[in-house]
């Protein structure tokens, strides 16, 4: 073999070589990354909601059969501190249930660690955002809140445009494993239909909108409650 085969034969065997380790090194490299990217976490943590069961003595007649509310951003506050994960953005329709069973309204993952408080926004469609149920729109009305009922017998639908930030205290704070938490909202909209001296409001009169309104956003009333419910009977653990 003369010196120029020589040479040419040794270049080949050279970049053969080096071909063979650069694939093997990308199969290596991609057998790594599938093997970390496609590892989905599990759910570990759901909301759930309920209508409170009212202790208070209304005065009057006032029967809800329907409660729908646009809630957005719900988030879970870390305890002590002021930094939170998003659990669902929305904005979401909650269609609360009326015979005081516990709903799951959806699941996920969040981050495992400790929470103290539960965040959500009663949220007013904007006109440019998506209308999730035809009942939140009205011409270019926008609303946060549908209730319908009965007020002495006579039949109302009470839409409310208001939007407000609620943030709810867990009565023991909630530690989130790998395993399945559960938190129930526990909401009491008979409440919003009342006035100071525990009066029911005729929601078809023009004149009680800021009252119930106020109601709806003032949570001093308790209209909302939030409490970790791992077995979903609707008691605070």
């Amino acid at each position: 073999m003369n010196t120029n085969n020589k040479k040419w034969y040794s270049s080949l065997k050279s970049a053969s070589l080096a071909l063979i380790l650069l694939l093997g090194v990308v199969v290596t490299t991609n057998g790594c990354k599938d093997d970390t990217a496609t590892a989905a976490k599990e759910d570990n943590f759901q909301v759930s909601q309920m209508k409170a069961a009212s202790f208070t003595e209304f005065v009057g007649n006032l029967v809800l059969d329907t409660v729908k509310i646009l809630l957005k951003d719900i988030k879970l506050n870390v305890i002590s501190t002021s930094d939170s994960t998003n659990f669902k953005t929305g904005p979401y329709v909650l269609f609360l249930n009326m015979n005081s069973s516990v709903n799951s309204i959806g699941r996920g993952y969040i981050p495992i660690g400790s929470y103290d408080k539960i965040m959500f926004e009663i949220h007013k469609l904007s006109s440019t955002e998506l209308i999730p149920d035809p009942e939140f729109a009205q011409g270019s009305l926008r609303f946060s809140i549908v209730a319908k009922g009965t007020y002495n017998g006579v039949r109302f639908v009470y839409k409310s445009d208001k939007s407000a930030k609620q943030k709810l205290s867990f009565p023991n704070s909630l530690v989130v494993t790998e395993t399945m938490s559960n938190v129930t909202l526990q909401i009491n909209p008979n409440q919003w239909f009342a006035d100071t001296n525990n009066n029911y409001l005729d929601p078809n009169l023009e004149s009680n909108r800021n009252l119930i309104d106020n109601n709806i956003k003032d949570n001093i009333k308790a209209n909302f409650k939030a409490f970790r419910d791992n077995n979903k009977d609707g008691i605070p653990e």
